[in-house]
């Protein structure tokens, strides 16, 4: 099953539109949610009443547009979802037992971050499922755009890097490695007291070793997936800038990164880099737990 969060935003229209394009080709049922919170109090102005049958009717009609919608883009097992209350929660538990949630990059709540809806980023927190990120002017999956996955020898990253291979591979799409790397911070600090040349040396030496890897995993990569384009990157830098800033230059249609943050509703974390990369990248992103 694909959940996909929905309201009549330009970017939960693009989310719309990769959800039912992606259940189109996979077959598998959509299911459209429309998660709304009750407006408080201050919202709505003082001494006025909130009727909850009617945000619940309002709710209910979105996802049914949404369904509708999808079904006219071809999705062919779309069921609408509606609920009111925490919409974060309500997308997770939505999606239990789904492959993925596709989600638009802003939403209409009350708290939105500077760049990222609230409930974009608490669902990217949370969900057990991969949760792909779009926005309104997000290119479609295809030959044309490759998709980018950042890499590393973490559990989540390899994770990321099969869900990139397989899209890949399903929409005749290249698949481009990235590997990002950094002088160790207490190199940095130390460098007032170490020759220049050493640091050099200790520079080229990890860039080595990470090139080494990569080079490993594109082989690797290449005989499973002979049918693959596949190209590989090392770039020095700070990931989450680094990734984004590749994604954009190879226009990428989709950007995948493992994440290695802690979930929980009481107290949200992403890791560092894919919360950046949520902020930075111009193209959908794939965040894989």
């Amino acid at each position: 099953m694909i959940v996909v969060g929905y309201n009549d935003t330009p970017d939960c229209e693009r989310a719309l539109e990769w959800a039912a394009s992606e259940a189109r080709r996979s077959g598998d049922k959509l299911r459209v949610v429309s998660a709304t919170g009750m407006p408080t109090f201050a919202d709505a102005g003082a001494g006025v009443m909130i009727d909850r049958q009617v945000i619940e009717d309002g709710a209910a009609e979105m996802a049914k547009i949404g369904a509708e919608k999808a079904s006219a883009l071809g999705a062919s097992d779309v069921e609408p979802h509606h609920s009111l209350g925490n919409p974060a929660e309500i997308l997770v538990e939505a999606a239990e037992g789904a492959r993925v949630i596709v989600l638009g990059s802003r939403g209409r709540g009350p708290v939105l971050s500077a760049l990222l809806g609230s409930v974009s980023y608490a669902v990217a927190a949370h969900a057990k499922c991969p949760v792909v990120v779009v926005r309104a002017d997000a290119p479609s999956v295809g030959p044309q755009h490759p998709i980018v996955v950042g890499v590393d020898d973490s559990k989540p990253s390899q994770r990321a890097l099969a869900m990139a291979c397989e899209v890949a591979a399903e929409r005749g799409a290249p698949l481009h490695l990235v590997a990002v790397w950094s002088q160790p911070a207490a190199t940095i600090a130390a460098a007032s007291y170490v020759d220049g040349a050493v640091l050099m040396t200790a520079g080229e030496g990890i860039h080595e070793a990470v090139e080494a890897e990569l080079r490993g995993t594109a082989a690797r990569l290449r005989t499973d997936h002979p049918d693959l384009s596949i190209t590989a990157e090392v770039i020095e830098g700070d990931p989450a800038s680094a990734l984004a800033a590749e994604a954009d230059r190879v226009g990428a249609s989709m950007l995948a990164i493992g994440t290695r943050g802690r979930g929980g509703f009481r107290g949200m974390m992403l890791g560092s880099v894919s919360h950046g990369v949520l902020h930075s990248a111009k193209c959908p992103v794939a965040i894989v737990r």
